[in-house]
């Protein structure tokens, strides 16, 4: 799932990509004009950087398969995709955004945890008020579910 915010962000940051894989082919050109291609250190890191390029594409590319969620379609009557969750963990108030990873791999929202994260899968399906026992690697946790709100 994806929300439609992230989709469009996606296809804004593709479009970027595209724009500086062109310019990295310009550069491979410029620096392979110099000659040497064994010492030539611009061609090299125009390459490498190449490589990269193309890996962030692929893997933005990837996530415009994912089901397009709108804002209105959030139920927040509990804990799931798109919602930010406030919880006690018996010693203070915590908030976590429950998204998707394409939401997590743009750092779209501060304490973010993709509905695949171990805290996320015990706790989506549950309601304001619900208490839980959950495991996390740092040990067993008892939350209270003390609001749940859409993400914006």
């Amino acid at each position: 799932m994806i929300y439609r915010k992230t989709f469009n962000l996606i296809r804004e940051k593709i479009e970027n990509i595209q724009k500086e894989i062109k310019q990295n082919s310009k550069d491979i050109k410029r620096a392979a004009d110099f000659g040497d291609l064994k010492e030539n250190a611009e061609y090299h890191a125009a390459k490498e950087n190449q490589v990269l390029l193309h890996d962030k594409l692929q893997r933005y590319e990837q996530f415009l398969h994912n089901e397009i969620v709108e804002q209105s379609d959030i139920d927040t009557s509990k804990v799931s995709f798109g919602t930010k969750v406030t919880y006690h963990d018996g010693v203070r108030l915590v908030t976590v955004a429950v998204a998707g990873s394409a939401e997590y791999e743009m750092e779209l929202y501060d304490n973010i945890c993709t509905t695949q994260s171990p805290l996320a899968r015990q706790i989506l399906g549950k309601q304001k008020g619900d208490k839980v026992e959950v495991t996390l690697p740092g040990g067993q946790k008892t939350l209270v579910i003390k609001d749940i709100c859409a993400l914006e």
